[in-house]
Formats: structure tokens, sequence, C-alpha cells
């Protein structure tokens, strides 16, 4: 279940294996799902993605990042990471990608296996499959019988809920991202630039086809306090990042009011178990995670094809999910807490514990962080 990236890259992958799959989405129209900016393929989603033959594809629509700022609010560059030199190191590169390219790029090679309109309204598991039943538009209901059911149906999951019905909802992360794609009005190519101030955060980089996406990043009393004073999107930001350095403002000034909306960030605390019978969760369904080492999408990518291999591997349903959680679960928990801290980081708002931060960023941030996180975005197993 579910259109997403997640789902369609599952469906891909699973096909490779000769396996009869099909998405559904409870969106009845392609237009609903193909939204949204920008988005970080990093070392690990690019290297999943040509295991799965679309290498070529990938290239097209995306922008490849050489090189990773962190710059002060003042304009000062905290720090600098050669991204080109992990990409050189294990022969894989980092794109940026507009999400609705990606979106495409997968429907199209899933084609006629998408079944739109298609909401789960209720799942059973037997020793023989799962049953769902799907309600369509217009009161229609269906009722089909499979071997295995991916839910990755994304944040607020039916088939989560249905898996553990007594779960506390997704947990807000205290900030909301407005975000924005515009043509480039002069950024450096290949460089994805993090600009960090008191309590809020400014980042942009490059797409293909003369775009750039910004993501414009406020405490929740920041975004829903003004939002409830009626101010607009455009207002707020433009506010907020007043006398930041360039091309901050022209990034703004570009995005047409109406196209700036809030995005609240929300995750949940990692769980040890995904799996039930013959259904299973992926991607926001199963570990939702806040976007500070940009690797939501690209985890859903791993997911797929770590399930498609496990599949591929075991001699049954319920020893593949099991084989699944044992290489998904610890990795992905311990990515969602690493970017809970990182936006805790980012939303001290003292004078002096931000001055400690931008000095530790310089002093420190390439020697230990720099080495860290690329060591846990390439510690693949696939």
């Amino acid at each position: 279940m579910g259109g997403g990236i997640g789902g369609l890259t599952t469906a891909i992958a699973l096909r490779r294996l000769g396996l009869r799959t099909t998405v559904y989405e409870r969106a009845s129209d392609l237009g609903r799902i193909q939204t949204g900016g920008g988005l970080m393929l990093w070392h690990n989603a690019v290297r999943a993605l040509r295991l799965l033959g679309l290498q070529d594809e990938l290239a097209k629509i995306g922008h490849e990042i050489r090189a990773q700022e962190f710059h002060s609010w003042r304009g000062r560059r905290l720090a600098r990471w050669p991204v080109s030199e992990i990409s050189e190191r294990c022969g894989v590169p980092v794109y940026a990608v507009s999400r609705p390219e990606l979106h495409r790029m997968l429907t199209g090679q899933v084609g006629a296996d998408l079944r739109l309109g298609s909401r789960c309204a209720g799942l059973a598991t037997g020793a023989d499959g799962v049953t769902v039943r799907l309600a369509r538009p217009g009161g229609q209901r269906e009722e089909i019988h499979r071997d295995l059911l991916v839910g990755a149906d994304g944040l607020r999951s039916t088939v989560r809920a249905t898996l553990m019905p007594y779960e506390p909802p997704p947990r807000y992360a205290g900030y909301t991202a407005w975000q924005g794609v515009v043509p480039d009005p002069g950024v450096r190519p290949g460089t994805f630039v993090n600009i960090w101030g008191r309590g809020r955060r400014f980042v942009y980089y490059p797409l293909a086809d003369g775009l750039v996406y910004w993501d414009a990043i406020t405490s929740d009393r920041i975004g829903h306090g003004l939002d409830a004073l009626g101010s607009t999107g455009g207002q707020i930001v433009t506010e907020q990042f007043a006398g930041w350095p360039d091309p901050v403002a022209a990034l703004i000034g570009a995005t047409p009011a109406e196209e700036i909306t809030p995005i609240d960030i929300y995750d949940r605390t990692p769980v040890p178990r995904w799996s039930t019978g013959g259904v299973t969760l992926l991607g926001d369904a199963a570990h939702p995670m806040a976007f500070n080492l940009g690797q939501g999408g690209c985890q859903s990518i791993e997911d797929a094809l770590v399930l498609s291999q496990c599949v591929d591997a075991a001699a049954s349903i319920g020893e593949a999910l099991e084989l699944y959680e044992r290489r998904r679960v610890d990795r992905t928990a311990t990515i969602v807490r690493r970017s809970r801290v990182i936006g805790s980081l980012s939303r001290w708002e003292h004078a002096a514990l931000c001055r400690f931060r931008e000095v530790f960023m310089r002093l420190a941030f390439r020697r230990v962080v720099y080495r860290k996180t690329f060591d846990l975005i390439t510690g693949t197993d696939f």
C-alpha cells in the first residue's frame, strides 16, 4: 500500500525477482502525489537505485552534488564537506533531484501496476497470506488476497495503525519547513548550502533544468505564531530571514507567496518490530524521521532493495520479513535518533549557545561529524 517513493521502488525491486506486484495508492490522480520540492539522494540511495538498473534514468533527472557547506547567518563559512571525495572513494555520486521528477521516473517503471483511488479499509492476516479490504471512490469496495502486504503508506500509515492500534501519534519535532523551487538566481553548481541562525535555518541546492530548491526552517513558535495572525508564508520567511546572506532574499523573493507552504516535521520513536504475519512496513510507515540527515527518502529506497533481497534469499515470507527486520531496524533507528539530535541543535536561540555551536562547527565539524555522517550513510550491506 502506498504509491510514494518507497512503495514504487519496492514494486520495481520485487518485479526484478519475477514476482507479480501491484501498488495501491489512495490518491485518485497522480497530480496529488507528484508534488513537493527537492530531494537529496545520497550515496546509499544512488547505489540502491543503480542495483535496480535505474542509473541512466537517475542521471537524466539528477544534479550531481560535489560539496556541502555550512554557513552562519552572518555570512561566515563554518565548514565545507568535500562530498566528491566520498563519491570517488565509493564510486557512487550524490544527486539532488526534483521530488516530482523522481516520482515520475519511478511511476514510469511501475506502469499499469499502479492502481490509484485504492484506500486500505482493513486487513486480516492468516496462515495463507493477507486479505485486504480496499475502498474506492463512489463507495465501491474490493477484497484482495496476497502473500505479502507492504505498508508504504507514509507517516500516518493505515497499515501501521492496524498492526499497532495503541501506539501514540507521530511526534512533532518542534519546527516547520517552508519550501520553494525557483529558477536559479546564480547559485554555485554542485554545492548544497546549509545556513544556521538563531532558532532557524536555511538550506538550498541546485536541481537539474536550471532550478534551485530552498527550505526555510523555523521553530514552532515562529511558524505557528505568525501564521495564526494571518501572515502568509512569504511574509513569514521574508521577515524571519531578513538580513541573511545572499542568495536567501533572492530565493524567497522569486517564489510566489501562494507556493510557499508550511510543512510541519514529525518523527516517531523507533520500535523493534515492523511485521506481523505476511504484513510489514517500509519507509515513513516504518521509521519516519526528521529531514536533518537527508535520509527519509533514501532510507525508503534502501528498505525496498533490502526487502527484495530478503524475499529472494528466504524460504518463506515469514523468514524473509525476519531477515528484513534484522537488517533494517537498528540501522534506521540510529538515523532517526541522529536526525532528532541535529534538529534539536538547530532550534537553539540563545546567543551564547549559538556561538558555541559555530565554534564547534568551525573546529570539529569536518574532522568529527563529517567522518561519522558519511560512515553512516555509506555503511550499507548491499
